[in-house]
């Protein structure tokens, strides 16, 4: 798979998802949940607060192992 097959994340934390891949990652357009999109990505937690309100996946056992 070519890295313009999936949606990626530019140097400043934008993501970047270009019309010609897979319809699944077009979340305006029926597909993935951009939360869905950005957990495959396994994004870093200041991308994934740019663009979800919802806690990050992973963050509530992070929490609790901390404690």
């Amino acid at each position: 798979m070519e890295s313009n097959d999936i949606p990626n994340i530019d140097q400043h934390g934008n993501i970047i998802i270009p019309f010609n891949i897979d319809q699944k990652y077009h979340f305006w357009n029926g597909g993935h949940k951009l939360s869905e999109t950005l957990e495959e990505l396994n994004v870093p937690k200041e991308v994934w607060t740019n663009y979800v309100k919802k806690p990050q996946p992973g963050d509530a056992a992070r929490a609790v192992d901390a404690g």
